[in-house]
């Protein structure tokens, strides 16, 4: 594994040590759920409820979880609801079409040091409760999911603590149950998983991590297709990326930002996966290097991409801004701090919600050092500036994040 990577891993676990009984804090870039909406600079009724569930605080793993309010206040509020049934981390978190959403898998400190589950759980927003529902084939911590066009959810790779996974499941809302499906081509973690205009879905980079502890970081890529229940190849990135960001354009496109290659190196440059041709090509090249950084699409095709961690081992609270017509990188006015390892909700056509993730600690005797946060953003494109609103329940990491169907309360 990159040696930046354990280095952060490691300096994580030692900042966490005394709080989280050694919690290890995965570094897997969050792919919080986006949905779109029409509003303005505002919080409007359009604009949905975010639910945060589970991660690492400052002391323990959460079995918490609340939900962004954007009509509480001028600015929406964040409100308690119901606790999962198991405090887990490193989890996923996906709304189903009827409204739920399906919690699965994570871990309960964070690997080694936790036990990786197989079990899920379902949110119901009218009630604000948890419940059990049927559990994964796999334990799985690190792994994508993925609403399908058939309501169904795509469960790929991951891993179980040991080793990298191949696996992939589904799980069925109608009979609340998990099934198998057919294995990605190779076992990966820390990938994206992309759903394409057509209905398949783009699984990309990652690492492979085998059980002797050797790893390779991935350029491969590959198409899952749900009428044949199958993953087949499609073309090769132009670099091996672990932990990048993937976003759909509205030309169906799929932008790639940033991530680690095999020679340790945190990626400056960007590529567009065309699935017309299956083929990647280049991008251009953001305007600094970062890795565990976040990545959402705005109303008009531009990508807002903020935060992460640059080659030299440092947080990042620049920004930058994708501009599809032009197909470059646009620096813009930075966060307040700096901010990793977060992933950004579409609230509006226009506003992005940044909440909770990782911040470096002022000052520390180790060589990197982190802790979870709870203060909040919301990126304006009309402006682009982010603005402070008011901070979460509680500091969050590596949680679990979803947009709700509307205003839940």
């Amino acid at each position: 594994m990159p040696s930046i990577v354990k280095r952060i891993r490691v300096q994580l676990m030692l900042a966490l040590k005394n709080r989280a009984t050694a919690a290890f804090v995965a570094v897997a870039v969050l792919a919080l759920a986006a949905s779109r909406a029409n509003g303005g600079s505002s919080a409007s009724s359009s604009e949905p409820s975010v639910l945060f569930a589970g991660g690492i605080t400052k002391y323990s793993t959460l079995a918490s979880a609340e939900l962004f309010e954007p009509n509480h206040g001028r600015s929406g509020s964040f409100v308690a609801t119901g606790r999962m049934k198991t405090a887990r981390v490193d989890h996923t978190a996906t709304r189903l079409n009827s409204g739920q959403v399906l919690i699965a898998g994570g871990a309960s400190k964070m690997f080694p040091a936790g036990t990786i589950f197989r079990s899920a759980e379902l949110y119901n927003p009218s009630k604000g409760r948890f419940s059990d529902t049927g559990g994964m084939l796999a334990a799985r911590t690190g792994h994508t999911a993925t609403l399908l066009a058939d309501g169904r959810v795509l469960i790929a790779g991951g891993s179980d603590g040991t080793t990298s996974l191949s696996s992939a499941e589904l799980y069925d809302p109608a009979s609340a149950k998990f099934s198998a499906t057919g294995a990605m081509t190779i076992p990966r973690q820390e990938c994206t998983a992309t759903l394409l205009a057509n209905g398949e879905v783009l699984i990309a980079g990652g690492i492979t991590v085998e059980s002797d502890g050797n790893d390779n970081v991935q350029d491969t890529a590959e198409i899952y297709d749900l009428s044949a229940g199958s993953f087949s190849s499609t073309g090769t990135m132009t670099s091996a990326r672990t932990g990048p960001t993937a976003t759909l354009l509205p030309d169906g496109q799929v932008l790639i930002t940033g991530g680690i290659d095999n020679d340790d190196t945190v990626l400056d440059t960007a590529e567009l996966y065309d699935p017309a041709t299956g083929l990647f090509s280049q991008a251009g090249q953001m305007t600094t290097s970062r890795y565990g950084h976040l990545a959402a699409a705005l109303g008009d095709g531009d990508v807002l991409v903020a935060g992460g961690i640059d080659n030299a081992g440092d947080s990042l609270a620049s920004a930058e801004v994708f501009v599809a017509k032009s197909g470059s990188f646009v620096a813009i006015a930075p966060m307040s701090r700096d901010r990793f390892l977060v992933g950004a909700t579409v609230l509006s056509s226009s506003e992005i919600l940044i909440a909770g993730g990782y911040t470096q600690c002022p000052s520390s005797q180790i060589s990197f050092c982190a802790r979870p946060v709870k203060s909040a953003l919301i990126f304006d494109h009309q402006s682009n500036v982010f603005r402070s609103i008011k901070s979460m329940r509680s500091p969050r990491g590596s949680f679990a994040s979803a947009t709700l169907s509307g205003g839940a309360h």
